[in-house]
């Protein structure tokens, strides 16, 4: 079964900056983990790419939803809500509903990433499962 589904063309450049993201998190991580063990390592890239997500991606969608919407910004991170919007067209316009989980998940998830890189970076005791 063969559908119609085809990756557009603006798709490049958000799936290039996501690409970038992974990579700088993955570097940033290991970079700080220098002397820790691989689980740390590991953890660290994936917090850092985490924090990174939140902050670069999921920031400035919050931000354009709330100074206008999505489908008449120009911006380049506009791009990547737009195809995302493809999917469900909730994310081009405001949305309550959607832009108050995306505020919990910049601000919660996106600072709770840093503190978890800082514990494990500076080997606080809460950064271990009880």
């Amino acid at each position: 079964m063969r559908g119609d589904w085809e990756l557009g063309a603006a798709a490049g450049g958000p799936l290039l900056l996501c690409a970038a993201l992974l990579a700088v998190g993955c570097a940033l991580g290991l970079r700080l983990g220098r002397g820790l063990g691989a689980a740390d390592r590991g953890a660290l890239a994936w917090l850092c790419f985490d924090a990174l997500v939140h902050f670069a991606l999921e920031g400035p969608f919050v931000y354009l939803s709330l100074v206008g919407n999505i489908t008449d910004s120009d911006a380049l991170i506009a791009s990547l809500w737009k195809e995302y919007g493809k999917a469900d067209a909730r994310w081009l316009y405001l949305d309550p509903t959607i832009v108050s989980l995306e505020i919990l998940t910049v601000v919660l998830g996106g600072f709770l990433a840093l503190v978890l890189i800082y514990a494990i970076v500076k080997g606080k005791h809460y950064r271990r499962k009880i």
